[in-house]
């Protein structure tokens, strides 16, 4: 019985594949794909930031228009006036509470982004030292 030698048919020198080129390739199609991922979430981290600040911006201002009316509440005078006091006091401490969780939110947010940031950096920096390495064998 007569054997096949596989291993000239993955003789793959001979059909002009290097392994080595290849794998620098994969290596640089790696560090690209990390840089782009790090540059998507340094650019949520900025849209989070724009987001966080509108919105207590917009809290803020809302919570300055219902001062307003509370100062003007405050200097009228019969029953009734005391009912909107209460009201608009109410409506000012959910402004501050939502303002609160908007942070606690918001500060969460960057955390996550910042330890997905760290990851791939860290991923980055492995493929980056591969790289230092493949010069060294030069």
């Amino acid at each position: 019985m007569e054997y096949r030698n596989y291993w000239e048919d993955l003789d793959l020198s001979s059909s002009g594949f290097s392994v080595e080129e290849f794998l620098r390739e994969e290596q640089q199609s790696e560090e690209e794909r990390l840089e782009q991922e790090l540059k998507r979430l340094e650019s949520l981290l900025e849209e989070r930031r724009e987001i966080h600040s509108e919105t207590v911006e917009e809290l803020e201002s809302k919570i300055d228009w219902y001062l307003e009316k509370l100062g003007d509440a405050s200097r009228g005078f019969g029953a009734g006036d005391v009912e909107e006091e209460e009201r608009l006091k109410a409506r000012i401490d959910e402004f501050y509470s939502e303002i609160r969780s908007e942070k606690r939110q918001q500060w969460r947010d960057r955390i996550e982004l910042e330890m997905e940031v760290r990851e791939v950096e860290q991923a980055l920096e492995e493929v980056r030292d591969e790289d230092n390495l493949w010069k060294l064998l030069e």
